[in-house]
């Protein structure tokens, strides 16, 4: 009953798009259906903890994952996770305590596919209850294996908000499952009540909507919502897996990327990936929608098609390409849903593009990551929106020219101090990134962009210490300096990545990087989480930020602190 529930939320979203979607995508389950699967899968949701533990053991033992997950693209199977996990045991490695925690912490996360006994708890409640250590109640049975687990996240901070502590008060149920080893499902919702804390309210209201939030009610001081995802999978064989959900993606290697982030509110995709050799080849197709004001207003649509090629060469080094096109189908009275020329999961969309002479938006780039010493990982983007090299060359500061880049540096036991980890980054992106000709066709979900958070326009530097002294106990202290410029009132200087390029308000020549309204905001955060029972954590910490702006109502300095109590979730971060 639960995959069927989940199969028509998904299947009622892929309703909303036209005709021809309908059918690739009603075509696509049919067909792939119709094979004997080979172990269907549900996906870790992104974990910053466990994203950095899959890190950390890739750079430990010095050479790139070929067999389970390419790290650059962030949806790793549960069942790889456990296969990985159990592969690294077996290895004679110089392993801390605290990474032998961490590998069993692995195993009972992702235990239906661990096989191992040391993931069942010693006291179940009630018989039925906890049998295993990372679930309330479970079910492993040939034909039928289903997780379900309660989540939680209250947190509170001595930041006011409308007069009361701002707060997150969030509390839902996960499941997830595979049936007759065919089709893998996977749901999770819950309602929030969110009082915010000032950089998250001050961003809100300059997009309009509350980041990673669609519709929500303000009432007495207070938000309140409803926060979803889910999706079904299929794979025709052990090298292919087709999800069709609703959810995010995220595409890189660092803490920020330009490429796909999960930044921005679920959305619909159908999702295509390919694993075989040193390749994992990637096809996501999406749909968005434009924020609209006013009581149960129709949202405009628009698409994305996007496709990441990522390629092991040799031990340490991992290269990736991708591409996305941006585009909507607006007669000017109905959306005429998605390009079908955009279906085809191994063409250039840029020649589809220019061949249907349209003006869809192209965003295309390449990453790395270079894994040495056992101890390091060098990692990095370069991200085209538009580019003239004849003008790059002139250097007299071209508006069109618009292009990101990501440089950054993991650096694993600091100086020889077991499980003390270091990275630093550093994000540079010019005005008009990602900005089309139309405004109808942003690289936005819902007023949220889609990789960045700050959109375009801005440089920024980021560094994360990470220690765990002890199994339970991690520690994290994050800064992030970024300068910015915003668009002066009424005009348009290339910040904000929703509006057209068309009603630029700034010349030909003579633009740079934080051009407008200049302002520079320092954030510092620390956390420390103790993890009193698997995925049970307490969380407590403090906050700092300060922003000196050219805009007065942008000026501001808060330190607060911060406790929490979370379950089953990752711990939320407003890092900017």
């Amino acid at each position: 009953m639960v995959a069927i529930f989940v199969l028509k939320c998904t299947i009622k979203d892929a309703f909303l798009l036209k005709m021809n979607f309908k059918k690739y995508t009603q075509f696509c389950i049919l067909f792939l259906a119709s094979f004997v699967a080979f172990g269907q899968h549900t996906y870790l949701p992104y974990n910053t903890f466990t994203t950095h533990l899959i890190d950390r053991f890739e750079i430990k033992n010095s050479q790139l994952n070929n067999k389970y997950f390419h790290t650059s693209t962030k949806s790793y199977r549960r069942q790889a996770l456990a296969d990985y996990a159990n592969e690294l045991l077996l290895k004679d490695s110089n392993y801390s305590k605290q990474d032998l925690f961490n590998l069993q912490y692995l195993l009972n996360d992702n235990f239906e596919w661990a096989n191992s006994a040391q993931t069942l708890a010693k006291r179940p409640v009630l018989k039925e209850f906890y049998k295993q250590k990372a679930a309330l109640y479970s079910v492993q049975i040939p034909d039928f294996n289903l997780v379900m687990n309660p989540i939680l996240n209250y947190q509170m901070s001595t930041v006011d908000f409308e007069g009361k502590k701002a707060l997150i008060n969030n509390r839902g149920l996960e499941i997830r499952g595979n049936i007759t080893n065919k089709i893998g499902f996977y749901t999770q919702i819950s309602d929030e009540i969110l009082r915010p804390v000032p950089q998250y309210y001050e961003e809100s209201k300059r997009i309009g909507t509350l980041q990673g939030v669609g519709f929500t009610k303000y009432e007495k001081g207070e938000y309140n919502h409803f926060l979803s995802s889910g999706y079904i999978s299929v794979s025709p064989n052990k090298y292919i897996d087709f999800q069709l959900g609703h959810g995010r993606q995220f595409i890189g290697d660092g803490e920020r990327t330009f490429i796909l982030s999960n930044n921005a509110v679920d959305n619909f995709y159908v999702r295509l990936n390919t694993r075989i050799w040193k390749i994992n080849y990637t096809n996501i197709f999406s749909e968005y929608r434009d924020f609209t004001t006013g009581a149960y207003a129709i949202q405009s649509r628009h698409y994305s098609a996007t496709h990441h090629l990522s390629v092991n060469i040799g031990k340490k080094l991992n290269v990736g390409i991708f591409e996305t096109i941006i585009f909507q189908r607006d007669s000017g009275y109905v959306n005429t849903g998605f390009e079908i020329n955009y279906i085809n999961p191994i063409i250039m969309y840029k020649s589809i593009e220019n061949g249907l002479n349209s003006t869809d938006k192209a965003v295309l780039g390449a990453n790395f990551k270079y894994n040495f010493a056992n101890r390091f990982s060098a990692y990095g983007q370069l991200v085209l929106s538009e580019l003239v090299l004849k003008e790059i060359i002139n250097n007299r500061g071209w508006w069109g020219n618009k292009w990101a880049y990501q440089l950054g540096l993991k650096y694993i036991d600091v100086f020889g101090i077991n499980n003390l980890d270091a990275q630093a980054e550093l994000n540079v992106c010019r005005p008009f990134m990602y900005t089309s000709f139309s405004a109808l066709q942003t690289y936005t979900n819902y007023n949220q962009p889609l990789a960045h958070p700050l959109g375009a326009n801005f440089y920024e530097t980021i560094g994360i210490l990470r220690y765990q002294p002890v199994n339970q106990l991690t520690m994290q202290l994050k800064g992030v300096y970024y300068a910015i410029g915003y668009d002066t009132l009424g005009g348009n200087v290339g910040q904000n990545i929703q509006k057209s390029y068309r009603t630029t308000t700034t010349d030909i020549y003579g633009n740079y990087i934080t051009q407008g309204q200049l302002s520079k905001v320092l954030f510092i955060d620390f956390m420390s989480s103790f993890m009193l029972k698997h995925n049970l954590f307490i969380d407590c910490g403090f906050t700092y930020r300060y922003c000196n702006s050219e805009l007065a109502a942008l000026k501001s300095e808060n330190i607060f602190l911060n406790l929490g109590i979370r379950l089953n979730m990752a711990r939320r971060e407003y890092d900017r």
